[in-house]
């Protein structure tokens, strides 16, 4: 149920990364259908938890249309004119900016919690069994992704994905923004084994939950999650202001090619947002 949670979260807010507008609004609305692919990994549900799944997960992006999504408008509002202007970006803008980004994952989190924990105590001991194997095989699959990675690997990856990440709003990148993205990689410290460690003991807390919730499933899953999202590591903190520096540090150099891409696609992307938005029924 955790993941299911997780899983939630993180297919929506990439949902709103997605760079073409036209896209955008088609993965919105196959949201339901990629979460029970998703969840088939981990749970398979009889017919009255599915039905129960789907109401609650339908309602769940009715409240994220109406009460989210504007939200999420208004903030890419304010991030395009900023980029649009001639003052240099600043690692604070940034940071403000996902400090904003962050509470609405967690306002996301909160709610997917409220609506879904109703099916924990409805499941049953082979559904325990199942998922237990899931998960063992979930960590599995990351400690043979990560664990066997030497330094030069780690620091590829790292330079790899910024520069994926980054090409698809700019486009080509320069010699100088690769520069900047290459020393970021080698300032960056690996803390696999500490994320591994932490993963695993967040699936272990999550199947202790499931298979023994108490009275009141939605309240022990909200302390769970309370407890689980204890500070990060120094090592993630680290890693973080530096890939947020060299953000800034690349978003600064762009040229105006690359701006002009920039503000189109962002501005595609609020635009195809605002389609998506459901106004509140009037009382």
């Amino acid at each position: 149920m955790h993941r299911m949670v997780r899983l939630l979260v993180v297919l929506i807010i990439t949902v709103l990364a997605t760079s073409a507008c036209s896209r955008t609004s088609f993965f919105y609305h196959r949201i339901p259908t990629l979460i029970n692919w998703a969840v088939d990994d981990y749970l398979t549900l009889d017919k009255q938890q599915q039905s129960q799944f789907d109401e609650a997960l339908n309602e769940l992006l009715d409240w994220h249309q109406t009460e989210e999504l504007p939200k999420y408008v208004d903030l890419l509002d304010r991030l395009i004119v900023r980029l649009d202007s001639s003052t240099p970006l600043r690692v604070e803008d940034m940071a403000i900016w996902q400090a904003e980004a962050d509470t609405y994952s967690e306002a996301l989190q909160l709610q997917a919690v409220r609506s879904l924990a109703g099916l924990i105590p409805s499941l049953s001991a082979a559904q325990h069994q199942e998922l237990r194997q899931a998960l063992d095989k979930k960590q599995a699959e990351l400690e043979s992704k990560y664990v066997d990675r030497n330094d030069e690997r780690y620091r590829q990856d790292a330079i790899d994905n910024l520069e994926d990440n980054l090409s698809d709003y700019l486009g080509r990148l320069t010699k100088t923004q690769k520069t900047d993205i290459n020393a970021a990689a080698q300032k960056m410290i690996r803390y696999d084994s500490v994320w591994l460690a932490r993963r695993k003991e967040w699936f272990d807390g999550f199947y202790a939950l499931v298979t023994n919730p108490g009275l009141d499933a939605e309240a022990s899953l909200l302390a769970f999650l309370t407890r689980s999202e204890r500070a990060p590591a120094a090592e993630y903190v680290h890693n973080t202001e530096v890939i947020m520096r060299a953000m800034v540090d690349v978003l600064n150099a762009r040229t105006d090619k690359q701006n002009r891409k920039l503000i189109s696609k962002l501005t595609n992307l609020r635009d195809d947002l605002a389609t998506l938005i459901v106004d509140e029924p009037e009382a």
